[in-house]
Formats: structure tokens, sequence, C-alpha cells
């Protein structure tokens, strides 16, 4: 009884501090200093009424980029696993997410994001004469968790100057 007792208050214990780590994350990402999110402005053309003025929007562009040996090195300085060792799991990791989105899986990582295929088709007449031969083309759908949806809440933007 001892033992399921001290088993049974390990994993409270680990969801604790697990939920804590989160909570400490998002306040982390609310109180550290982040680059903001660089954007232009561009003009566009109302296509519905094609006589009026242009107006002038924002978009949103990137700046620099993020590898897997950048999220491995800093990983592994967060924390005590080697980069080496980091770099394996992330990349068998995601051998398994592309198989098997390849093989039409749904796969959801976490609160973070959410990776499924999709695509478009051509139509037929009869639901009979629709085969894969109608498939045009397919492609990876991104839907991002709750995780980074609270990141981007607190973004901060700059225009490119």
């Amino acid at each position: 009884m001892l033992f399921l007792f001290n088993f049974f208050s390990a994993d409270i214990l680990f969801l604790f501090n697990f939920r804590l780590y989160k909570q400490t994350t998002f306040i982390n990402l609310k109180n550290q200093l982040k680059m903001p999110i660089k954007f232009n402005v561009v003009s566009r053309i109302n296509p519905l009424q094609r006589t009026d003025p242009p107006k002038f929007y924002a978009n949103i562009i990137g700046d620099g980029k993020t590898t897997l040996q950048d999220l491995a090195k800093h990983a592994s300085a967060i924390s005590t696993v080697s980069k080496a060792d980091i770099l394996a799991v992330l990349e068998s990791t995601f051998a398994k997410i592309a198989d098997d989105i390849a093989e039409g899986k749904i796969v959801y990582v976490g609160e973070y994001f959410t990776l499924q295929a999709g695509g478009s088709s051509t139509g037929e007449a009869m639901a009979e004469d629709v085969t894969a031969a109608n498939i045009k083309s397919v492609k990876a759908i991104f839907r991002p968790g709750k995780m980074i949806k609270d990141a981007l809440k607190l973004a901060t933007y700059q225009k490119k100057a």
C-alpha cells in the first residue's frame, strides 16, 4: 500500500510540476523582452471596386529563421540533455510525424499544434466517378494550439524601415 501511495504521489508531483512549468513558461513569455514581429506596408486594390483608390495594409514578413540545430542548442542549454541526443529525438519525432501525416492521421503535438493532410480535387457529376485520380493537390494543414496562440497574443509589432 505504501508503494502505491508513493507511486501515486510521484505522479501527482510530476503533473503539478509540469503544470507549474507550463505556467512559468507562459509568465516568462510575458515578462521577457522579445523581438517584435516585423511588417511592411503594401497597397491593395479592392477587386470588387477597381475604380476605388487603393488601401494600405500591414503585411507581416519573416525576419530571420530558427533551424532544428538552433532548437536543439536551446533545449540543451536549459537542460541536462546533450544537443546530439536532443537532435536525435527531434529528428525521429519529425520523421514519425511525416509518416503519420502521409498515412492520413491527425497529429496532435500537445498544446502546441496539430498537423494533418488536406487537399483539393476536381469534381465529378456522379459520386461513383470520384477516384484518387481526382485529387489535384495535397498539403499539410497546420493549426496552432493554445501555447502558440498565447505566445502570439503577447507579440509586439514593428514597421520595417
